[in-house]
């Protein structure tokens, strides 16, 4: 029997990093959205900036990213 093991990520999360530390661990920011593409992803990100600029509100981009859903919930061998 061939065991295949899919490598394919499992869409795009949009996290939050809740703190000043840029170097907080993406692991540890808030997951805000989930994406099926890093396209569609960035774009929500982009969305976000705009409507604070048309409200005149400060958006702090560098707080944002875009990360495929493996990186913060790795994939996991079934136990057989």
């Amino acid at each position: 029997m061939v065991e295949i093991v899919s490598l394919a990520a499992c869409g795009w999360l949009m996290m939050y990093n809740p703190t000043d530390t840029l170097k907080y661990p993406i692991t540890e920011w808030h997951q805000l959205w989930a994406s099926d593409t890093a396209v569609e992803c960035e774009n929500y990100i982009t969305e976000r900036w705009k409507r604070a600029e048309e409200q005149k509100r400060y958006f702090e981009h560098e707080r944002y990213s875009c990360v495929p859903a493996d990186v913060v919930y790795p994939h996991t061998q079934p136990e057989k």
